[in-house]
Parts: structure tokens; sequence; C-alpha cells
């Protein structure tokens, strides 16, 4: 999957003219709202994890190094406590 993932990436990061952090930014706005007034529909969401990627290789990371930090992340949060914050948010403690 990973490979398709990079190949996409490199392939729209070719195709655009732009894209970086902030143009990322905006299509990601763009989709979270997308995905709050549809909420069976997952595609906004992936096209998130796209900006995502997307961006990353503006900076010159790559999907493997995205995925694998992705992994320690997801790692390093089952072993943290949570403390939720007034404004609804969560805080590792």
């Amino acid at each position: 999957m990973r490979d398709v993932l990079q190949q996409s990436v490199n392939k729209l990061h070719d195709i655009f003219d732009n894209t970086d952090m902030d143009i990322e930014w905006k299509k990601m706005q763009n989709k979270f709202e997308e995905a709050k007034y549809n909420p069976g529909d997952v595609t906004p969401l992936a096209d998130c994890i796209f900006s995502i990627l997307l961006a990353a290789r503006s900076r010159g990371f790559t999907v493997k190094m995205v995925m694998d930090s992705l992994e320690e992340v997801a790692d390093k949060n089952l072993k943290r406590k949570w403390k939720k914050m007034s404004d609804g948010t969560y805080q590792a403690i």
C-alpha cells in the first residue's frame, strides 16, 4: 500500500504547481468541513490524509517516513495517560 501511496503522492506533487503546507492546510480545512456535513462518507478524511502526505513530500519526507513516524506516535500514545482539557480536547500528562 505504501508504494501506491508514494507513487500517487509523487505524481500529484509533479502535476500540482504547489503542494506546500499552506495550500494543503486550506485543502484540509475544506475537506474537514465536507466530512462534517457528510458523516457517512470517509473520502474527505482520506483526502485529508493525502494532503498531509503531499505537505510532507513538499518538505522532503516520504510516505514511509510519515507512516513509520505515525506508528511510533501510536506506540507512545498507547503508553501515555491522558487528561481532558476544559475546551474538550485531550493532552498527554
